[in-house]
């Protein structure tokens, strides 16, 4: 299921490398669910001279945030793929990782819904954008071979249009936001990425509030990650709600992108507890907008009403 030729330019050999001592390839399936059925082949894990790249179904999938540690890091962001790709990579300390969903139309939840790949690059491989771009294509290339080999019949993105995404987020004033806090108004400056079709989006508004939003898997139970277990809707019971540490909303999404889960943290310093400190009407209309424009580009439902 991998691309070779991505592969080996990541890694930065040529195929003649396959032939000789000290290329080193190795790999192993795994299971995830005993609810789903994966199709032959899934789910695996490859390691090639370095790289790292695991193939699985989204729905039960393995802790998918397993390989990342931007999660409530006002730093890191999860900057999405370009040329129409369901994707991120995430850069940080000068190493990257990146994923791809795809959204397979003749897999039902029990077969497992769509396609999850993620790639890392090996550890001195510094993060250039030569090497975004490499393992841009390494992960897609592999989503697309993977789709191919096991029948997901699916919409990918553009090959030949994949530009290498950018290293970090931008922090600019909210009123020249043209990204994922475009429209924010509680803060007068803002920390954005472009506004793709990640399953992971970031919004920091800040000395205020941390916006997120996640699609299944990243926000679905079905999977062995903590930061979902406990609930349907991000680790919580209700479509939306308010608790000491965060407030949220989702909406209904198609196929393999689940529930849309969005969600309000406060920022480092900011103390206090929403349950006790609520979000005032400016700070709610950013958590409801952000949630409202990334459901769109997701193609999903409205999302429920905030609590009051």
């Amino acid at each position: 299921m991998l691309p070779v030729d991505s592969v080996l330019d990541l890694v930065g050999k040529s195929r003649m490398h396959l032939l000789g001592l000290g290329f080193h390839v190795s790999s192993g399936q795994f299971d995830v669910s005993d609810e789903v059925t994966e199709p032959p082949g899934l789910a695996t894990r490859c390691t090639v001279d370095g790289v790292e790249i695991s193939v699985e179904t989204t729905a039960g999938a393995h802790n998918p945030y397993g390989v990342y540690t931007f999660q409530s890091d006002e730093e890191s962001f999860p900057v999405p793929l370009n040329a129409s790709w369901q994707g991120f990579m995430v850069t940080k300390n000068d190493q990257a990782t990146a994923s791809v969903l795809l959204n397979c139309k003749n897999w039902a939840a029990k077969e497992g819904s769509g396609i999850l790949v993620a790639a890392e690059p090996p550890s001195e491989a510094k993060a250039t954008e030569a090497v975004r771009l490499k393992l841009a294509r390494v992960v897609t290339g592999t989503a697309e071979r993977a789709a191919e080999r096991t029948g997901c019949v699916t919409d990918k993105g553009d090959a030949g249009k994949l530009a290498a995404p950018a290293a970090t987020a931008k922090t600019v004033s909210a009123d020249d936001a043209t990204g994922t806090c475009k429209g924010m108004s509680s803060a007068r400056t803002v920390r954005e990425t472009a506004a793709g079709v990640s399953p992971v989006e970031e919004c920091l508004l800040v000395g205020g509030m941390q916006l997120t939003a996640e699609y299944h898997p990243f926000s679905d139970t079905s999977d062995a990650s903590d930061a979902v277990a406990g609930g349907r809707y991000g680790g919580h019971s209700a479509p939306s709600g308010a608790d000491r540490d965060s407030v949220w909303t989702t909406a209904t999404c198609h196929g393999a992108l689940g529930i849309g889960y969005y969600h309000a943290a406060p920022v480092e310093g900011r103390g206090g507890s929403f349950t006790v400190d609520p979000l005032n009407e400016s700070e709610r209309k950013d958590l409801e907008r952000f949630a409202e424009e990334s459901a769109a580009r997701h193609a999903c439902g409205s999302p429920k009403a905030l609590p009051r």
